[in-house]
């Protein structure tokens, strides 16, 4: 016997304030993950240990950014999204 799978199509209209924000959202994620993955290969290349998540996280948001005034925009996502 062949089992069906059932399926929903569902369609969001945001308003203009939260498609500007959905595109702030989804900008910022790329541009964490691709600086999450240079961080790291910067740091593979220098010979020291691969940084987790979590500490880079912790770094990003306590040394990178207060020392990086021109990337205070991370902070302008819902902080899970980063």
């Amino acid at each position: 016997m062949k089992k069906l799978l059932k399926s929903f199509k569902t369609e969001i209209n945001p308003t203009p304030e939260q498609k500007i924000r959905i595109h702030k959202t989804i900008g910022t994620c790329r541009y964490v993950y691709n600086f999450y993955l240079c961080h790291n290969k910067t740091l593979y290349d220098k010979g020291e240990k691969f940084m987790t998540g979590k500490s880079f996280s912790v770094w990003l948001n306590n040394e990178y950014i207060p020392n990086n005034p021109d990337k205070a925009w991370i902070k302008e996502v819902y902080s899970k999204a980063v």
